[in-house]
């Protein structure tokens, strides 16, 4: 409803420029093509019509006739006087005339019959746009008036009424309201608005004659914006490309619009780090089509490509050689401001980002931000959203409470024995029982101890847009702010973004657009995940089930002022200490902007220049406390980050009808890109001196790592596009690029990708059945390359330390460089069809594609005995097959009630070709206990998850030693950690003004390692620990020696016994169905809006993340991952997962 409402207002907006209100009126833009009268000619004996176009087209002037009255109608000795107003210029070439000039508003005129009375145009202001016409200076027998209203019964402005059989007519107002005089009780009213089914009624004995509105089956064509900021029409695109509107993102909003994605579009992955608000997204485009490079998608905003790199991230890596704790520090596209988008488009693959080259190898999101509108005065937007977040309780942390604190199944008794995180203890039973604050109390189970660490999340996000423009400039000022409270205390994160957008015209063949947006992102004490060091949410995870958080909470120091370790490894941090004490601050700077001047050369020939710039400045500041358990002088990081990219690009581009039936489109443009990295950063560990002063004057000298970097990477590009069109049914369109890497040799830096697609419109050239609307087949082939990262092709060398005080020189890093790298291809094919059945109440799109990357360039392990860890080499290959399929359903079209669904499906079907020579495995990453590994398999999906088994005897029985323990085998495969089944089902429901969204998706078929689950097991937290717990556990299979195993090992000992040695019992199907979205909406109708000081006001209620339906995995959320690399399907110690509702309001002054 909402959006009808303003479809309506935007077609009352370009009346005057696209559609007369009477059928009778045509305002001919390509009637005729004389060339334009030079100045001060004086005509002879030509057409009236001729002139009228002629003048419209040097003033730019929207000019509205009753065509059938030009004809026949000559002009003699008309003088044109480019020093006069077109108005002036007009008066005077119709003085001869039986017509006369009306000025509707400025720059649009009427022109009437003499005969046609004035007074009924002249009593509306052109402002509101009310009326376009005139009536007949006839008296008229009847006055009426009426409403017209769309199928929910909100007023329809704009919409045109005509007296059939004249020119007699009016257009509503605001708010759907109209007027108009007719000749007699016969007459019959014409009712015609874009968008909506022309209907006929006759007056009769009525003064009031109201309307309701059905919406037009035959739709316009779909307009949607792809390579280049280009706008082309849907039908003419050889490949699939999904669109999501920009009011999907801001009303059951995440603070990252990425995540506001999911189950929104077909083949589109998107996994969401488990680190909290602030945390990145892992985005992927049907499959991942690099072994170990980068496989997310080209974003641009705007036109302008800006970097989406993940500023920080935990990765224990092949060889335990990473970071085993941290925190994600955010990517690019999560500090867009969602109330600033218009749009958002998802080109899928290589065919559709072709001509971006190589950086959209693995397709490309682009954002276009909303632009100036040419209202009267200023418009201003209002925007104000408030979400709670709470954790999803149901699906976290679903725990045993019939044992407690202590080991051995003995509850604690004296301080030393509560030193531990078991919870292997004795039954809950009620009694004293000894803390490790030196206090007795009740041993009972504490169930509350998440509520109460845990804060109730809140995100309050207001913003503000002024629209206007003055004769030759739109404009959009918008200012957006974001608090965000997280559900870890102690974790804040405020955002604030502010946009200028500008489009302007500099006479009549020079305009340009100019955009700029500043990015002001401070983030406190994000969540650090995977390891337990600072990690407040591992420690929660393994609290023991009798002990009270609040315990910790008032007694995290001890008599030195240092950190009290409550269990029997200092590595794990009292909660509150670790939210409290450990300091984590970040401060990034964000400029994007862009310049786009344009030079019409003719109707059919441009020029187009592009300058982008995308820079920030990220500072970051780390600090472990001084007294810190297992670092007891603290640690210290401080780091400066400044990233600059620049995008000059230059462009012709041919839009040129070749007769009667034939169209060519073509650009022809090249792109010089510069990327420069500047890193300073100081680290120290165990370094203050003076405990408690947290500063770098502080540090000892001696512990003090001081690191410098500079970065540079350049793309130099030429790129070419041509498209044919037959009879607007037949397109045919090719493009090229040419690329030049700075990264590599010369010799081996450049690449050609070409690529070629097929649009056929079935339906608009041959005769269809009644039941097709619509129906287009496509077909698409392209290649795109990739580079690799700076530095790779030779040994450099850094400092470190002195001798004799001459600085040395090292080899700097640990991978063999290769200077034979050349850039890897990636090959797409695909195959679609769209159609629109039964009166458009269905819509279907369907694809299938085929991807194939060769020579891509992997990072191999070698033996460390070669001084390195790996090497680079072009020897991989990897191949996606999918499919995608879009089904879109008016279930229900009533009067008062509509339902309409929408159901997405993606399968991607990966595989592993080749590694380096005959290798057949690589290892990527790693669990933190040890024995889970993340590897890429040659024959095999991609991002497989493998592990030690149980050792097995020949029939597959379990084999214990003579402690009853089960001991570890082989390693196995147990499946891919990417899902290849993606879904996601919305329907929406509207009665009357009131709207009802519901979204559901899932995904299916991938597998999950869960370090915490392995954690609840080791330290006797899980529900299927409570077996064996008094008389010990006799596990089901056989002796070394081959006989049936009869051991009884105690509880704590067999199930520990898993955590580092064994993976299988932790590996879980990931499958999941998640309420992902509900929104309740109510849009005050226009017919209000006459008492009230809006133009437009809609109140939503809104929740997100409401329920998880089904999933597999115990305890953890299903998504959950530490980070968003290429090693998926390993989880361990993230933030826990929430729900989010809140409250949405938006007025329109």
């Amino acid at each position: 409803m909402k959006q009808r409402s303003l479809l309506s207002f935007v077609c009352c907006g370009l009346m005057l420029t696209a559609a007369p209100p009477l059928d009778a009126q045509v305002l001919a833009f390509n009637a005729h093509k004389n060339r334009m009268l030079p100045p001060e000619q004086t005509t002879n004996q030509v057409k009236l019509l001729d002139v009228l176009l002629q003048l419209k087209k040097y003033y730019n002037a929207d000019i509205l006739f009753e065509e059938s009255q030009m004809s026949g109608i000559t002009v003699t000795d008309f003088v044109f006087d480019k020093n006069l107003s077109a108005e002036k210029n007009m008066e005077a070439l119709l003085k001869s005339t039986n017509l006369t000039l009306k000025k509707v508003r400025k720059n649009a005129y009427m022109i009437l019959p003499k005969r046609i009375e004035t007074s009924a145009i002249g009593g509306r202001t052109s402002a509101d746009l009310q009326v376009l016409a005139g009536s007949r200076s006839v008296v008229a027998d009847v006055k009426i008036n009426g409403t017209v209203t769309d199928a929910n019964g909100e007023g329809l402005p704009g919409v045109n009424v005509l007296v059939k059989g004249t020119i007699n007519g009016t257009n509503t107002d605001v708010n759907g309201k109209y007027e108009l005089d007719v000749p007699s009780a016969e007459s019959v009213l014409v009712f015609t608005s874009i968008g909506f089914q022309k209907q006929e009624v006759t007056v009769g004995q009525r003064s009031v004659v109201d309307v309701k509105m059905a919406v037009e089956t035959q739709t316009l064509d779909e307009v949607v914006v792809t390579a280049l900021g280009i706008k082309k029409e849907k039908k003419a695109l050889g490949y699939a490309i999904s669109e999501v509107k920009g009011e999907d993102l801001t009303q059951a909003r995440s603070t990252n619009i990425a995540n506001s994605l999911v189950g929104k579009v077909a083949g589109l992955n998107i996994s969401s780090t488990a680190t909290g608000p602030s945390g990145s997204s892992r985005i992927v485009i049907r499959g991942n089509g690099s072994i170990s490079g980068n496989n997310q998608p080209l974003i641009i905003v705007d036109g302008i490509p800006i970097n989406n790199d993940n500023l920080g991230s935990v990765a224990i890596g092949a060889n335990r050689e990473g970071s085993w704790t941290g925190s994600d520090r955010g990517d690019g596209i999560s500090s867009l401001n969602p109330d600033e988008i218009e749009s958002i488009s998802v080109l899928k693959g290589a065919t559709a980002a072709a001509l971006y080259g190589s950086r959209a190898s693995n397709g490309a999101i682009l954002v276009t931000t909303k632009g100036g509108k040419a209202d009267k005065g200023i418009g201003v937007e209002v925007n104000s959203n408030f979400l709670a977040e709470d954790l999803l309780f149901k699906s976290y942390k679903d725990y045993q409470y019939e044992y407690g604190l202590g080991s051995n199944g003995v509850k604690p008794t004296t301080v030393a024995e509560t030193a531990t995180r078991n919870s292997w203890g004795g039954r809950l039973d009620g009694s004293n029982s000894m803390n490790y604050d030196g206090v007795e109390r009740p041993y009972v189970a504490a169930k509350d101890n998440l509520r109460k660490f845990y804060n109730v999340g809140t995100t309050f996000t207001n913003s503000v847009a002024l629209t206007g423009a003055t004769e030759k400039v739109t404009y959009r000022l918008s200012m957006n702010d974001l608090n965000n409270k997280g559900v870890l205390p102690n974790n804040t994160l405020r955002r604030n973004n502010f946009a200028l957008n500008t489009n302007g015209n500099l006479g009549k063949r020079i305009s340009f657009v100019a955009n700029a947006k500043y990015i002001i992102e401070k983030n406190h004490n994000r969540p650090r995940v995977n390891d337990s060091p600072g990690n407040a949410n591992f420690a929660m995870y393994v609290l023991p089930t009798s002990l009270d958080v609040d315990v910790l909470k008032n007694a995290q120091f001890d008599a030195n002022g240092n950190e009290k370790v409550w269990s029997d490894n200092q590595y794990t941090q009292n909660p509150y200490f670790a939210t409290e004490q450990f300091q984590q601050d970040d401060n990034k700077k964000r400029v994007i902007a862009s310049f786009e001047p344009k030079y019409t050369i003719t109707d059919w020939l441009y020029l187009k220049g592009r300058i982008g710039f995308d820079n920030f400045n990220y500072r970051y500041k780390s600090i472990e406390p001084y007294g810190t358990g297992y670092v007891l002088r603290g640690s210290y990081t401080s780091s400066l980050r400044e990233f600059t990219e620049t995008n000059k690009e230059l462009l012709v581009g041919i839009n040129r009808k070749i007769g009667e039936k034939f169209a060519f489109n073509g650009l022809f443009g090249g792109n010089m890109m510069k990327q420069v990295t500047n890193l300073n950063e100081v680290t120290a560990n165990n370094s203050f001196n003076i405990p408690f002063f947290y500063d770098v004057s502080n540090i000892d000298p001696a512990a003090r790592t001081v690191t410098e970097a500079y970065i540079e990477k350049r793309i130099n590009s030429v790129y070419g596009s041509a498209e044919f069109s037959y009879n607007g049914f037949l397109f045919v369109t090719a493009t090229a690029r040419n690329d030049w890497f700075s990264t590599l040799a010369k010799g081996k830096n450049s690449i050609f990708y070409p690529s070629f697609g097929v649009s056929f419109v079935a339906s608009e050239a041959l005769k269809m059945p009644s039941a097709i609307n619509y129906l287009k087949f496509r077909g698409s082939w392209a290649q795109a390359g990739g580079d690799t990262d700076p530095y790779n092709l030779s040994l450099y060398y850094s400092l470190s330390g002195a001798h004799l005080g001459s600085a040395l020189a090292q080899i700097n890093g640990t991978r063999v460089p290769n200077g034979g790298l050349q850039p890897l291809t990636s090959t797409v094919s695909e195959l679609g069809l769209e159609a629109k059945l039964f009166n458009n109440l269905l819509n279907v799109d369907f694809a299938v594609y085929d991807r194939k990357t060769t020579d891509d360039i992997v990072s191999a392990t070698i033996s460390e005995t070669s001084g390195y860890t790996s090497a680079l080499f072009n020897v991989g290959a990897i191949r996606n097959r999918g499919i995608e399929l879009l089904l879109g359903a008016t279930i229900v079209n009533g009067k008062k009630f509509t339902w309409d669904a929408s159901f997405n499906m993606g399968y991607n079907a990966s595989e592993v070709l080749s590694l380096y020579g005959d290798l057949q495995t690589l290892r990527v990453d790693q669990s933190r206990p040890g024995s889970a590994f993340i590897h890429q398999d040659v024959g095999k999906p991609y991002s497989q998850i493998k592990g030690y088994d149980f050792k097995r005897d020949a029939n597959g029985n379990i084999v214990y030693n003579s402690q009853g323990l089960a001991m570890a085998g082989d390693i196995k495969t147990f499946g891919s950690g990417v899902s290849p089944y993606t879904l996601g089902l919305n329907n929406t429901f509207n009665y009357k003004g009131i709207s009802l969204s519901v979204l559901v998706d899932g995904k299916f078929g991938g597998y999950i390692y869960s370090g915490t689950n392995a954690l609840a097991y080791r330290f006797g937290l899980q529900k299927e620990t409570l077996v064996g717990r008094e008389g010990g556990v006799t596990g089901e299979g056989v002796t070394e020696s081959g006989e049936r195993n009869t051991a009884k090992a105690p509880a704590q000992a067999y199930y520990s016994n898993w955590y580092s040695a064994i993976a299988t019992p932790f590996v879980y199907k990931s499958d999941f169905i998640k309420l992902r979205q509900i929104i309740i909406q109510y849009t005050i109708p226009s017919r209000y809006l006459g008492k009230l000081p809006f133009k437009g006001a809609s109140f939503s209620l809104v929740g997100r993340n409401l329920a998880v339906l089904m999933k597999k995995v115990p305890v953890i959320d299903p998504e959950a991952t530490y980070n968003n690399g290429n090693a998926q399907g390993v989880e361990f110690a993230g933030t826990p997962p929430t729900r989010s509702y809140g409250v949405n309001l938006n007025l329109k002054f």
